[in-house]
């Protein structure tokens, strides 16, 4: 991971963002799953949802976390960080993918991650590190218009 990835989250809360999404881009959106081994950058990503109005934010740093969330209470959403140390979250995004529930891939290492396995073709797209309260706003209101569509 980036050391520089957390430092480019400006707060949810700017003006510009407040302007660009009316400040709440995901707002009516349940329960967020993040899956993010970095501690810091899952403390900013979910400080970030939760100030975007989601009402839940289950941030999960393994396979097995994220897979017991999935089972004991399913997100609307999720973000996964595709390198998890010795792991990546592919399993994660198979499991999604067998429920339906929309899922971004997030990474450092460019898009070649969407076609891994096949499973890349299940999500909804990519986010790459360092990512900004922007990319994170674009997500949510995609994920919000696919449901009114």
């Amino acid at each position: 991971m980036r050391g520089d990835a957390s430092r480019v989250w400006a707060r949810a809360n700017d003006d510009s963002m407040s302007t660009a999404t009316g400040g709440r881009p995901g707002a009516g959106i349940g329960k967020v799953l993040l899956v993010e081994d970095s501690m810091i950058i899952a403390l900013d990503a979910e400080d970030a949802l939760r100030q975007f109005g989601i009402e839940q934010v289950t941030v999960a740093g393994s396979v097995r976390h994220a897979l017991e969330a999935i089972g004991s209470d399913p997100p609307q959403l999720a973000l996964l960080d595709y390198n998890l140390g010795s792991e990546s979250s592919e399993r994660i995004a198979e499991r999604l993918g067998e429920l339906g529930i929309p899922f971004w891939f997030v990474t450092g290492y460019g898009d070649a991650v969407a076609n891994v396995s096949g499973v890349g073709a299940k999500a909804r797209g990519v986010l790459q590190k360092p990512y900004t309260n922007e990319d994170l706003a674009r997500v949510l209101q995609e994920f919000v218009s696919s449901r009114e569509s």
